[in-house]
């Protein structure tokens, strides 16, 4: 049987120690595209084409930072960018919604990711996660960075409380099967 609060713990037990590190190169990858790509350029761009630059930023943000690190390999499997930690753990870097789920291309290699499939080139235990910023509307600031096991079971939000990273459940409730929201909730 599959314990998803189990997992989270696990998870976030092996990223904990480097939350400190991850969690500003969100902000410092938006801070880039805002500060470096003139506001005629951003004025014309779609939100595929600032996500995909934000993106880019952020993933050398990981590598500048990461990639002396032991346990740390910067992999591409058949174009999918992950880091794989100690293989442990196997993330993507993504945009995210307040609930932490990414929206790009439906391929069947995302779908094996995030449905946690086996990949020849990735290790066979390691949990497969996103981790992601939620911008706000204007690509301005980094509304909040979330962990999420893709799929819906478990989402955790880094937050910074005194200079000092943690992380919080932030997982929505599941509702038995034949309970609306709207039913829930009284309304």
């Amino acid at each position: 049987m599959y314990d998803s609060d189990m997992e989270q713990q696990k998870v976030m037990s092996v990223l904990n120690p480097y939350l400190g590190r991850m969690y500003p190169i969100f902000s410092g990858a938006l801070d880039k595209y805002n500060s470096e790509v003139s506001a005629g350029a951003r004025a014309e761009w779609n939100v595929r084409a600032v996500a995909n630059v934000v993106w880019c930023h952020a993933w050398e943000g990981f590598r500048r930072e990461f990639i002396d690190e032991a346990g740390f390999h910067f992999l591409n499997v058949r174009g999918l960018d992950v880091l794989n930690i100690r293989d442990e753990l196997v993330i993507r870097v993504k945009k995210v919604d307040e609930n932490g789920r990414h929206q790009n291309a439906d391929t069947a290699q995302q779908r094996a990711f995030d449905q946690q499939l086996e990949f020849p080139e990735l290790p066979g235990a390691a949990a497969r996660v996103v981790i992601g910023y939620q911008p706000d509307e204007a690509f301005s600031e980094v509304e909040r960075v979330i962990v999420r096991r893709p799929l819906g079971r478990w989402v955790s939000q880094i937050v910074e409380i005194d200079s000092e990273c943690q992380w919080i459940d932030i997982t929505p409730i599941e509702l038995p099967f034949g309970i609306s929201r709207r039913s829930a909730v009284g309304v």
